[in-house]
């Protein structure tokens, strides 16, 4: 049975569907919203100018006058003025727990330069006792200027009386002081589980890997469940200012998810969850192991808090420095990221045989499956995995198998993927940030294939735009930034923060990168019936804009404000100046 029968069912109503307009007779609705240009994002992209909400779903859609049938003594009208209304945001990709439990450690700050970081420093030891570890934020050297660690002058120069460590590529910059407190006090020293890097001089430039160690070493405070469920609350909110109504947790635990449902219980829970679970499955007996303690699979749970895939992270990614490509770094890769051997092409995490088995045996349970690969050639182990597994059964094709982030997609694995039935969630703010290093580092054809949006959508793959976000609250300067209108403008205009366009043929028209945020993510978690777009029978999760999405000037497409959003028919966030609300 349809939605839509489902719904007349349940109110016992007539249905008069002609053309365009979808109105359900003899309900009267708890909201009217009239008078605007709501994007439906339906199969044929209709454009109405009225909704009807009852409950927590779409009662009927058309013009002002179809709809205004439904407005009773109770019923809440709203004159849109001609505003924008688009389906909520489903945000495909988050780490929401992560970012609360960052927020309470430390408030992350964007830093481009050396010179911010001596900055951000020298502020930090003004309020900090001496002897304090000051660990700087999260800085990619793809996005510092300098495109390189800062060297122990240059965090000593900043700052003497307190320890320092700058990590980024999986090694770490310490000012002599921190130098000292974790070991290592010359050329000679050695750090366990770790190396001791040179610089040419024979001085010691970085600390590669001794993560074990320098954790012992470097006190990290420790949260009330409490204090991560208020700070947890007040990302969703931050979501819900950008319009996001749903989103992915990518690398989930037992406990987040149990957290969302406490959430929801209470009635505090601002956007719907489905969670991804991460674990190092290397067998089938892994696999089931982990589905029989879980208790769980793919699907289980309702619309507000549901198991989604289980992942594997298959290599590494272009900010650590090991992700796995079809060709050797080369020298120049290998200088940037502070490698030794040119003929390296990245970490590959899983053997084919691996993956064959895991997928095989999660296939077999009725998991959906999420993988963690950035590198084309990590893409090609993947898919030579799955064909494995589809040659005996087909029946993965349905899995809705996702590749996470796929940096570089080469056609021809557009092409296996399809037939396969494979979707994917990859990032454009980080073409945004990281492709003039790209370039740089790459070359030119990388960066024009990097984030390749264009080439995805149009070989025929579902995919789904989204943040990665996993640090500091501001929705255009966290480290990955998360706010959907600049990851629309990104898809659409192609720029990245110099605005340079690096490959035209990946850029989209506005009405598909609209859908990269909203319809392909439903159909990501098999949500296609429930939401994603505005229908009747469909969760009423809609944002009000301040301007025409669709006629904007280009540029403006990322200063897109959201006037309203709305979550299961009651308004979540609401800017008080914006629209009235009787």
């Amino acid at each position: 049975m349809t939605i839509l029968l489902k719904q007349i069912c349940r109110i016992a109503c007539v249905v008069v569907t002609t053309g365009l307009p979808t109105v359900v007779l003899g309900q009267d609705a708890d909201f009217v919203l009239q008078g605007g240009k709501i994007l439906t994002m339906d199969a044929e992209s209709h454009t109405v100018s009225a909704i009807a909400i009852l409950g927590e779903e779409i009662l009927a859609t058309g013009s002002s006058e179809d709809v205004r049938k439904h407005v009773g003594e109770k019923t809440k009208v709203i004159d849109l003025h001609g505003r924008t209304i688009i389906p909520g945001i489903i945000a495909a990709h988050c780490h929401a727990v992560g970012v609360a439990k960052n927020e309470l450690d430390q408030p992350h700050v964007e830093l481009l330069t050396i010179s911010e970081v001596q900055d951000w420093i020298r502020e930090q030891a003004k309020s900090q006792p001496a002897g304090t570890w000051l660990r700087v934020p999260r800085t990619d050297i793809t996005r510092l200027a300098e495109r390189r660690h800062p060297t122990t002058a240059e965090l000593d120069s900043a700052c003497k009386t307190h320890p320092i460590i700058f990590t980024a590529a999986r090694k770490s910059a310490l000012n002599t002081l921190g130098l000292k407190l974790i070991g290592v006090s010359d050329a000679e020293s050695t750090i366990p589980g770790g190396e001791v890097i040179l610089d040419a001089d024979g001085h010691v430039r970085l600390i590669a890997g001794a993560s074990s160690h320098l954790r012992s070493i470097i006190p990290r405070p420790t949260f009330s469940a409490k204090e991560i469920e208020a700070s947890l609350r007040n990302v969703h909110q931050h979501y819900n200012a950008v319009g996001i109504t749903s989103i992915f947790e990518r690398a989930g635990s037992l406990d987040d998810f149990l957290l969302y449902r406490k959430l929801r219980a209470e009635n505090n829970l601002t956007v719907r969850m489905v969670q991804t679970f991460r674990s190092g499955f290397r067998t089938a007996k892994d696999v089931a192991v982990f589905t029989e303690r879980l208790g769980m699979k793919t699907g289980d749970g309702d619309d507000w808090v549901r198991v989604g895939p289980i992942k594997i992270t298959v290599d590494g990614g272009i900010h650590w420095g090991n992700t796995y490509l079809r060709e050797p770094y080369g020298e120049k890769r290998i200088r940037f990221y502070v490698h030794k051997d040119p003929a390296y092409r990245g970490d590959l995490n899983y053997s084919v045989p691996q993956m064959t088995e895991v997928f095989r045996e999660g296939n077999r349970l009725g998991w959906q499956w999420c993988c963690h690969v950035t590198g084309d050639a990590g893409v090609d182990a993947i898919l030579d995995a799955l064909e494995a597994v589809h040659h005996d059964e087909p029946n993965i094709a349905a899995r809705r198998f996702s590749l996470t982030h796929a940096y570089f997609p080469a056609l021809d694995s557009i092409a296996r993927a399809k037939k396969l039935g494979v979707c994917l969630d990859t990032q454009p703010s980080l073409y945004l940030k990281d492709s003039p290093a790209i370039s740089e580092m790459y070359g030119e054809d990388w960066a024009a294939r990097f984030i390749g949006l264009g080439d995805w959508v149009r070989g025929g793959i579902p995919t789904a735009i989204a943040g990665d976000h996993m640090m500091g609250l501001d929705p255009n300067r966290a480290m990955n930034a998360y706010n959907p209108f600049l990851m629309l403008h990104v898809a659409v205009a192609r720029k990245n923060r110099d605005g340079v366009v690096f490959g035209k043929r990946q850029r989209l028209s506005r009405l598909e990168a609209l859908r990269c945020l909203t319809t392909s993510p439903a159909h990501l978690s098999f949500d296609e019936d429930r939401k994603g777009s505005l229908e009747p029978g469909k969760l009423a999760d809609l944002v009000i804009l301040d301007r025409d999405y669709l006629t904007c000037p280009e540029d403006e497409i990322a200063q897109i404000q959201v006037l309203k959003t709305m979550l299961a028919g009651q308004f979540v966030y609401d800017r008080k100046d914006a629209i009235s609300v009787p």
